[in-house]
């Protein structure tokens, strides 16, 4: 897993763009902002394809993850970009963050509960702007960074000013 994946997902109403540049990158924020209605975008393109009225360009296939039998899909899904929804409850447990940790997959966690299990890079946390042609936007900036160790040996970030939901900030 490494690299950049360009990804747009559009239709007639909606579009898409961003980019993922970690393993595991959080799509948080207000509701009605447009998050869930992304993630149900590449679940109809899963499910009909092109006859979904949804277009998707990325350089890996994409998938949304729901349901109880997340782990069996999961453990047989390599190289793709993961779509998950914040009423997927399995996110926050420590089988998630097992095969999570170990896979080559990028995750789009789509959330606003505290995850303590994974890592989570603060350059990775996003909200939506734009109304129809919906870009990612980076919820901290470098001038909200310190970093705990002054002699620069720890790469460990931390927002000084807390969101208003709640998150885990790992290496």
């Amino acid at each position: 897993m490494t690299g950049i994946r360009s990804i747009r997902v559009r239709n007639s109403r909606n579009s898409y763009s961003f980019e993922l540049k970690r393993n595991i990158s959080i799509l948080c924020g207000d509701s009605g902002r447009g998050k869930t209605t992304l993630f149900e975008m590449v679940r109809e393109y899963n499910r009909y394809g092109r006859d979904s009225g949804v277009s998707v360009s990325c350089d890996r296939e994409v998938l949304a993850l729901e349901g109880d039998d997340w782990e069996r899909v999961l453990t047989k899904t390599q190289n793709k970009v993961v779509f998950i929804d914040e009423d997927s409850e399995f996110i926050r447990s420590d089988d998630f963050s097992r095969l999570v940790r170990g896979s080559d997959n990028y995750y789009l966690l789509i959330t606003r509960n505290y995850l303590p299990n994974l890592p989570i890079s603060v350059d990775e946390i996003f909200e939506l702007s734009g109304k129809k042609n919906k870009k990612f936007k980076r919820v901290f900036h470098d001038v909200e960074k310190m970093y705990d160790s002054p002699s620069g040996n720890s790469s460990r970030i931390i927002p000084k000013r807390q969101p208003e939901y709640p998150i885990a900030f790992c290496d």
